[in-house]
């Protein structure tokens, strides 16, 4: 008897039911529902369709209005991994060396992947920077700071707005090729020790050529989603 080589269904991570948000005389979502599964989802749309704001609803960051967030595959809310690389940086860790910010994520995240920290840091140039203060980096250094970051959490939830901006070529390439391995299929073909089911949330304008989504909600240009 041949045996079912079929993977799992990748499982509900987050659910936004009847979700009711937006900034202050703008409302971006009005009663709209969704859910994203384990593996890599997008959320695209173009400038002010909300996909910031999304993210920062989904990280507790913008209060709800109305609806609420939901966690199927946990009892609580999950780990979670979210910089605002908009954000300016405080100011108690703007003059903190990035090699003791990082040591700091070490102790922060238990599933912490010593292996796919050095994998991103190395494949994003982090290096030479490893030893200036937070302040010193450039906006695209940060980025890739935070993204490298992230991957190495083993944060349940990983949540990266327009991971591409301010990128070198080479950045972009391996930023690309990282997305692509987070999906549903790359979680199960090569399991990460200590690692559980993923769900990488992007926010970008366009689908990035050659990365295969497990889930893609489309933000309208105009009038909130619902």
């Amino acid at each position: 008897m041949e045996m079912s080589t079929s993977q799992p269904p990748a499982p509900p991570m987050v659910t936004a039911q009847a979700l009711r948000f937006g900034q202050p005389g703008r409302l971006l979502w009005d009663g709209a529902s969704h859910a994203w599964p384990a593996g890599l989802c997008l959320v695209c749309g173009g400038e002010g369709s909300g996909k910031t704001s999304l993210l920062k609803a989904l990280a507790g960051q913008l209060p709800l209005q109305g609806g609420r967030l939901g966690y199927p595959h946990a009892t609580q809310r999950p780990s979670l991994f979210w910089r605002d690389p908009r954000a300016g940086l405080e100011s108690a860790e703007s003059t903190r060396l990035v090699h003791d910010w990082v040591q700091a994520q070490r102790q922060l995240y238990p599933a912490w992947s010593e292996l796919l920290w050095q994998t991103h840091a190395e494949g994003l140039g982090l290096a030479p920077h490893l030893h200036k203060p937070l302040l010193a980096l450039s906006t695209g250094s940060l980025r890739k700071l935070w993204m490298a970051a992230g991957w190495a959490s083993g944060a349940a939830l990983v949540l990266i707005d327009e991971p591409l901006a301010a990128l070198d070529r080479a950045s972009i390439g391996h930023v690309q090729h990282a997305l692509a391995g987070l999906g549903w299929a790359g979680q199960q073909a090569a399991p990460v020790a200590g690692h559980g089911p993923r769900c990488v949330i992007v926010a970008h304008w366009d689908a990035m050529q050659g990365i295969a989504w497990d889930d893609v909600l489309e933000l309208p240009q105009q009038g909130p989603l619902r």
